[in-house]
C-alpha cells in the first residue's frame, strides 16, 4: 500500500492508515459514510483536548521566542500489566522458541559493540517536508541502524512511562505501545515493512543472554534501551552492519527541546537533521495531512506548525543540518552525499534508493505511485493556497523564504510593508479555512445539526486563534528577530 507522498508531521504511520490516495478535499457534503463519520468525529473533539491545545497556543503567543515545545500529542495511560499481558499473548506461540534460530541471533548480536555505539542522529521535519523520504534513503547504508518510518519516535515517551519495567519487558512491550492513537504493532509485524514476530522474540532473548553480565544500573538505563531496541530490530530483520558501532537514526519527527535534550544527554555527540520545504507548497500539503485527522482545527495546526518548526532546537545550532525537500527530489545524489559527509559516513550508491527494511518505500498521489526521487515534487504548488494566502505567508515567514533560498519578492524585506501587507489580508479567511468551512455545510446537508453547530464554534475560535498566532509571530520576528534554520554550504559527493 503506497503511503502519502509528502511525509508530513505525522508521516508514515498516519499515511498508511489514511490510505494510498491523495486526500480529496470535499467541496460540499461528505462524499461517503467514512467522510460523514470523520466529520462527526472532528466536531466531537473533547473540551479537554480543545482546552489543552489552546493552552499551548496561549503559551506560544506570550513566549518571546515562540519555542514552547509540545510533547507528542497523545500518550496513553495504559497500565504496565495490561501492556505486558498483550505482549505475552501475542508472543505466546514464539516463547518455546527455535534453539537454532536463537543461536544464530546470539551470533548476530555479538557482532555489535553496544557500549561503543555512541553515534545518533535525529530527523525532524518542518511541516510536510520529506523526513520519511530522507530516512528511507539512509535505510540501505551499511553503517546505519534504524527502525522504519516513525517506529522510533515513541522511545522516550515510552521509557518515561514504563521505566520501572525490566529491559526484557520493555523490549517485548514497545511494539504494542500507542502514540497519537496509532498502534506500533500494526507496523512492526504487519504491512510492507514488517518483521517476523518469532525473529523479534529470538533477537530479544539473544541480546539479553549476550549482555546479561552488564550491571543492572547500566542494563536498565535509558541509553541502553535506545541502543538495545535498535540492535534487536536490526538482528530481527537480518541486517548485519559493516561496523560493530553503527550510527542510529532516530525519528524524533517534531521540534521538541525536551526530546532533543534527552538525546544529547544519552549521546553527547548526537546531531539533528531538519527538513524544510517551500512554505507556500508546505501550507497546502500540510493541510491535506491535518484535515483528515484534525478536521475543523486543521488550519490553526497548519499555521502553528509552519511558524514553530522552522527553528533549530534550543542551543543545538552547531549540531544541526538543514535539508530542503526539493533537493531530496531534484539533487538526490549531491544532497545525500552532503548528509553522509556531515555525519562522517562513507558515500554508498544505496543512498539513492528509497527503502525501509530493504523494501521499496512506495508513495502516491491520486493514481500515480512512485518510489524515491520525482522531479515534479520539487516544483512550487499553490494547491489550497490563494493569492492573498501567499501574500500573508510571505509577510509573516519572510525569513524562512530567504534563509532557505525560495523565491520571494524583495519588497518584503521592509518591515513596514510586511505589517501593511499583513493588515490588508489577515482578516480574509485563508483558503484552507474556506475548505474546512465547506465541511460544516456538508454536515448541515446530511442533517447533522449538532455536529455542524460544534464545527461552526470551532471554526470561529480557530479563526481568532489563527489571527492571533500570525500577528504574534510577525511581531516577534520584527521586534525580537528569530533565528530560523539555516542552510549550510555543502560540497558534492565524490
Amino acid at each position: 500500500m503506497p503511503a502519502n507522498t509528502d511525509n508530513g508531521p505525522e508521516g508514515g504511520l498516519r499515511q498508511q492508515i489514511a490510505g494510498s490516495a491523495e486526500v480529496r478535499i470535499s467541496q460540499g457534503a461528505p462524499s461517503s459514510r467514512f467522510d460523514k463519520l470523520a466529520s462527526s468525529a472532528y466536531a466531537r473533539m473533547s473540551q479537554g483536548e480543545l482546552a489543552s491545545g489552546f493552552q499551548k497556543l496561549w503559551k506560544r503567543l506570550w513566549s518571546r521566542s515562540g519555542q514552547v515545545s509540545p510533547w507528542p500529542t497523545s500518550v496513553p495511560d495504559t497500565a504496565p500489566e495490561a501492556l505486558l499481558a498483550r505482549a505475552r499473548a501475542f508472543f505466546a506461540a514464539e516463547q518455546a522458541g527455535d534453539s537454532q534460530l536463537e543461536l544464530r541471533k546470539i551470533e548476530a548480536v555479538r557482532h555489535f559493540d553496544v557500549a561503543g555505539m555512541h553515534r545518533a542522529v535525529a530527523v525532524c521535519p518542518c511541516g510536510s517536508s520529506g523526513s520519511s523520504l530522507l530516512t528511507s534513503y539512509l535505510d540501505g547504508h551499511d553503517e546505519i541502524l534504524m527502525l522504519p518510518l516513525l517506529l522510533s519516535r515513541a522511545i522516550y515517551p515510552f521509557y518515561d512511562q514504563y521505566r520501572s519495567l525490566p529491559l526484557r519487558d520493555k523490549l517485548m512491550t514497545y511494539p504494542f505501545f500507542s502514540l497519537d492513537q496509532y498502534d506500533h504493532c500494526d507496523f512492526f509485524f504487519q504491512g510492507d515493512h514488517r518483521i517476523a514476530a518469532g525473529e523479534y522474540c529470538a533477537a530479544v532473548n539473544a541480546f539479553l543472554k549476550v549482555y546479561s553480565h552488564w550491571p543492572p544500573e547500566l542494563l536498565e538505563s535509558r541509553r541502553t534501551f535506545f541502543q538495545s531496541l535498535h540492535v534487536v530490530y536490526c538482528v530481527a530483520r537480518g541486517q548485519r552492519p559493516a561496523s560493530p558501532q553503527p550510527m542510529m537514526v532516530y525519528a524524533q519527527h517534531g521540534l521538541n527541546d525536551s526530546l532533543a535534550s534527552r538525546l544529547v544527554e544519552d549521546f553527547p555527540q548526537a546531531r539533528f537533521i531538519h527538513t524544510v520545504r517551500d512554505p507556500i507548497t508546505n501550507c497546502g500539503r500540510l493541510f491535506e495531512h491535518y484535515f483528515r485527522t484534525l478536521g475543523f482545527m486543521a488550519p490553526v495546526y497548519v499555521i502553528s506548525n509552519l511558524t514553530f518548526a522552522d527553528a533549530p532546537h534550543l542551543s543545538m545550532e552547531s549540531r544541526t543540518l538543514t535539508i530542503r525537500f526539493e533537493d531530496l527530489h531534484a539533487r538526490t545524489r549531491q544532497t545525500m552525499g552532503a548528509i553522509v559527509d556531515w555525519l562522517g559516513l562513507p558515500y554508498r550508491s544505496t543512498l539513492r534508493d528509497s527503502t525501509f527494511n530493504g523494501v521499496p518505500f512506495v508513495v502516491g498521489r491520486g493514481t500515480t505511485v512512485w518510489s524515491g526521487a520525482r522531479a515534479e515534487q520539487a516544483l512550487r504548488d499553490s494547491r489550497n493556497v490563494s493569492v492573498t494566502d501567499r501574500c500573508l505567508l510571505l509577510a509573516v515567514l519572510y525569513e524562512d523564504f530567504v534563509a532557505w533560498n525560495y523565491p520571494c519578492p524583495r519588497i518584503f524585506r521592509h518591515g513596514l510593508l510586511r505589517v501593511l501587507a499583513f493588515m490588508l489580508v489577515v482578516l480574509l479567511p485563508m483558503r484552507i479555512e474556506i475548505i474546512t468551512a465547506r465541511r460544516v455545510l456538508g454536515l448541515l446537508a446530511v442533517g447533522e445539526i449538532r455536529d455542524a453547530s460544534r464545527g461552526l464554534l470551532r471554526l470561529a475560535v480557530g479563526r481568532a486563534a489563527l489571527i492571533l498566532l500570525l500577528a504574534a509571530e510577525l511581531y516577534r520576528r520584527l521586534v525580537f528577530g528569530k533565528q530560523v534554520l539555516q542552510l549550510r554550504e555543502t560540497r558534492p559527493a565524490a
